[in-house]
């Protein structure tokens, strides 16, 4: 689910003023990669009060999304597992991975120039895939395919636009595209994780970590 969060100029650099100093904190050097501070030792970024009333817009647009998939909230706790931000420079991007210990995941980008790159999804279901590995790109080099679309594709890229923010499983593979901007590319992303109030009659959904049992 894609949707818009919008803040002030004011909060935009405050936030963007933060997330650079925690960048100078943990970085000696370029690479081709993206900084992450999930990586970095600032995995928990929505505990930091600067952030608090982005933090709340978020999850309002979560609940939306949860809400569009008629998933009853009130029978969740929910919660932001962690929280950090990106930083991707000229020729920076992250690769494909997933998000495996949580339910839901998302992007919101605090700072977007022109050209300054996407998000990718890939699918490892090919719904369309009427025999093994037509879709292939052995099979468009040989004109079985004429090109690549939307049905036959297994990756799907979203250039969206400053104040942006995308929701979607954890569980799906996903990477940027290079920033061709001589400006950084900011978002802010996280990881949801969703329990049951309670967990009676249910199997699947995690249970509440309140009935849980440390040892």
């Amino acid at each position: 689910m894609q949707d818009k969060i919008h803040l002030e100029s004011k909060e935009r650099d405050i936030l963007i003023n933060e997330i650079k100093r925690m960048k100078l904190e943990t970085e000696n050097k370029k690479t081709n990669f993206a900084w992450t501070g999930d990586t970095k030792g600032h995995e928990f970024l929505f505990s930091n009060n600067l952030f608090s009333s982005l933090s709340a817009k978020i999850s309002n647009s979560i609940i939306q999304y949860l809400k569009i998939l008629e998933i009853n909230t009130d029978k969740l706790d929910i919660y932001y597992q962690r929280s950090w931000a990106t930083f991707t420079e000229n020729k920076q991007s992250i690769n494909f991975h997933t998000h495996s210990q949580s339910n839901l995941s998302f992007a919101y980008y605090l700072s977007k120039p022109e050209n300054s790159g996407g998000i990718i999804f890939r699918s490892n279901e090919l719904q369309n895939e009427v025999a093994k590995n037509i879709f292939t790109s052995s099979k468009l080099d040989k004109s079985l395919i004429n090109k690549p679309n939307q049905y036959n594709s297994d990756r799907s890229m979203f250039d969206l636009e400053q104040d942006s923010i995308i929701i979607f499983p954890s569980k799906t593979p996903h990477a940027t595209m290079p920033n061709s901007s001589n400006k950084p590319r900011i978002s802010i992303s996280g990881d949801v994780t969703i329990m049951l109030k309670d967990s009676k009659g249910f199997e699947h959904l995690m249970p509440n970590f309140k009935n849980w049992t440390k040892f």
